[in-house]
């Protein structure tokens, strides 16, 4: 348990370090800005864009990943804990546990920028904490997944663009739900089917890491 969370606060030091949140919360707020100001947008056509929020975070998700893969290949990360053998297993739980809290805060900003900066009525209270909480569900698929893809992109000399080729086919089931689930939340409607999706990408991507992160990393 130790090791663990030697583990998780070495992983957190490097996202603290490489200002990798701060960054995100720029370019999400950039892209935000973009469309609204960008474009013209009236109160009817704002309810067209109820996925924005889930496209900001996807891109400021994506670049963390890209930015979290380099510092590691830059500091001889994964060199360091393949000399001092690690357990993989305890490994790939830090990484994802890091990447999973570190998608919380980014969520809540471009939800947030997205109810400032767009002509959108604010939903009732209940439905703000169900939007909030989204991220909870989002974060347990997408956190193994983006360490599923850094451990087939170190190995690359093309980090950053064999992570991007893989981040969205593999992802996009799960931000197509998240998609589903904002737009069925504004509207009112049950979002049981998304949840459902969700959740199983979650046990999907959590077991495939387990088994294939030791064989990825080693390659």
């Amino acid at each position: 348990m130790k090791k663990i969370f030697a583990l998780i606060r070495n992983e957190a030091g490097l996202y603290l370090t490489g200002k990798g949140l701060s960054f995100a919360f720029i370019l999400s707020l950039s892209l935000l800005a973009l469309i609204r100001f960008g474009m013209p947008v009236d109160s009817n056509e704002a309810h067209g864009f109820e996925f924005l929020p889930v496209v900001v975070y996807c891109i400021a998700s994506l670049q963390l990943i890209l930015m979290a893969t380099q510092w590691e290949s830059d500091a001889y990360a994964y060199r360091y804990y393949a000399m001092h053998r690690f357990s993989l297993s305890n490994l790939f739980l830090a990484k994802s546990s890091v990447s999973y809290f570190a998608q919380i805060p980014i969520w809540v900003f471009c939800l947030v920028g997205y109810f400032l900066f767009f002509p959108v009525d604010i939903p009732p209270s209940w439905i703000i904490v169900q939007l909030l909480v989204t991220p909870l569900y989002l974060g347990l698929a997408l956190a193994p997944a983006g360490q599923i893809i850094a451990a087939v992109a170190q190995h690359s000399t093309q980090k950053n663009f064999l992570a991007t080729a893989l981040f969205l086919p593999i992802c996009l089931p799960v931000l197509i739900a998240a998609s589903g689930r904002v737009s069925a939340l504004l509207q009112r409607l049950d979002t049981f089917r998304y949840d459902a999706l969700i959740l199983a990408a979650a046990l999907i991507f959590w077991g495939a890491g387990n088994l294939l992160f030791a064989y990825l990393f080693e390659e």
